[in-house]
């Protein structure tokens, strides 16, 4: 049990850490800077930082062969092009909607895991999956060029949800937290790079409110949420910490209302209390498992 709490609140620690990302982001955007520029500094950021900690815990930085080929793997597919495809669909529709179709990643993650590695899925936590997609279509609105919007989020999802079992099944939770955000943002600061060369759309010179925000986004979205997701998988499981990723967009509802002034309407109000339905049935078969996981 104690395991199960510890790894819940990591995860949701996570989800609210990566809820407010939306809002860093879009006040970036206003000073004119565009998504690749913020994924790459937001990286180099997070790379110097994790770094740097790393050096100061005396953690060495080298690592396997093996296990590097895998973070390459995990950052380039993963979470560094889930970035880019989700910040870029922040520019065609609302943080709410490119936050609730990125949500579907959860049963992406249980499709992968169902079907390529036959985890078993209860009949409550298939049950909760039900609501969490209906919550997460209910964020949807109509907007001006949102067809590429959603695309963008949905490709986000797909990515995210591809991270999250990677990380799993090749065991890169099992790494020390500093070192995997280290080599996850280098080498999604690679990828920016290279897409540059192809793309130029780099811009090198910032305002200093820039540098601000994109290191806050650093903090909270590229070192300590990334850690804490990490904790929460290697607890729970790729896919069970996915569902308790849940709370995020409840978070960036939340933001997006009191600071960033998107519309609140009933159907985000249901799709909120979906969402919490959703979480408890998880919690409550969780315990159940590990109630009986403890008395064999």
């Amino acid at each position: 049990m104690i395991i199960l709490k510890k790894g819940i609140t990591a995860t949701c620690a996570s989800a609210i850490l990566f809820g407010i990302t939306p809002l860093i982001t879009t006040c970036i955007y206003s000073l004119g800077i565009n998504t690749m520029t913020t994924v790459f500094y937001r990286s180099l950021f997070a790379l110097i930082l994790s770094g740097f900690v790393c050096l100061f815990r005396h953690t060495p930085l080298r690592i396997s062969i093996s296990k590097l080929k895998d973070c390459a793997v995990a950052a380039v597919l993963g979470s560094g092009l889930t970035t880019i495809l989700l910040f870029q669909s922040y520019a065609y529709i609302d943080t709410g909607s490119a936050t609730g179709l990125h949500f579907m990643y959860p049963l992406f993650v249980v499709v992968a895991s169902s079907i390529l590695f036959k985890e078993s899925l209860g009949k409550r936590k298939l049950f909760a999956l039900c609501l969490a997609c209906i919550a997460m279509l209910m964020f949807l609105e109509s907007g001006n060029n949102g067809l590429i919007g959603y695309v963008l989020a949905i490709a986000s999802a797909i990515t995210y949800a591809f991270y999250i079992v990677y990380c799993d099944k090749r065991r890169l939770t099992h790494i020390d937290s500093f070192q995997l955000s280290f080599y996850l943002a280098l080498f999604t600061a690679l990828q920016t790079l290279v897409i540059h060369l192809f793309q130029p759309q780099l811009q090198l010179s910032l305002p200093l409110p820039a540098y601000l925000l994109i290191l806050l986004l650093a903090l909270c979205s590229a070192i300590l949420a990334v850690i804490l997701l990490q904790i929460g998988i290697r607890l729970l499981g790729g896919s069970s910490a996915s569902f308790y990723c849940l709370l995020e967009p409840i978070t960036s509802l939340i933001i997006g209302i009191l600071f960033l002034q998107e519309s609140f309407r009933i159907n985000k109000l249901i799709a909120a209390a979906l969402i919490i339905t959703a979480l408890f049935l998880i919690y409550k078969q969780d315990q159940i498992q590990s109630d009986d996981a403890k008395s064999a």
